[in-house]
């Protein structure tokens, strides 16, 4: 179950994983995402991952119901980046993996190896998106 820890002067979202990362998981943190209506709608989102397993069988189904849950929670919003850091090498792949499937013109998820590196792009002035 993913935590969610929202800064509102930094308009920042932080998203804690836990060890596991299953499809309940992920539909939740879109259900969240959706029913928050507190988060910035210009939202940064950071999150480190001790992730060390993901019981997310890649098949067409399931990225179709997350392409859709993620659709649905992203429609009140300008725009969404995300910095992952510190992940391990299988996370980092499904991740790359899922970008490509999923990035939009209103969102954009970026891999970093430091969190100071994350902070530095989410935080910069420039539209990444």
């Amino acid at each position: 179950m993913a935590l969610h820890t929202y800064y509102s002067e930094k308009r920042l979202l932080r998203v804690s994983w836990g060890d596991r990362l299953d499809i309940e998981a992920l539909r939740m943190h879109f259900e969240l995402l959706k029913a928050n209506t507190r988060y910035d709608r210009d939202l940064r989102v950071i999150s480190s991952t001790d992730v060390e397993e993901i019981a997310i069988p890649l098949t067409r189904e399931n990225m179709l119901k997350i392409k859709e849950w993620r659709e649905e929670a992203l429609v009140e919003y300008r725009s969404i980046r995300s910095a992952i850091y510190n992940l391990k090498p299988v996370p980092s792949a499904y991740l790359n993996y899922f970008s490509e499937f999923f990035d939009s013109k209103k969102s954009h998820l970026r891999q970093f190896s430091t969190e100071g590196a994350a902070l530095s792009w989410l935080m910069s002035e420039d539209k990444a998106i």
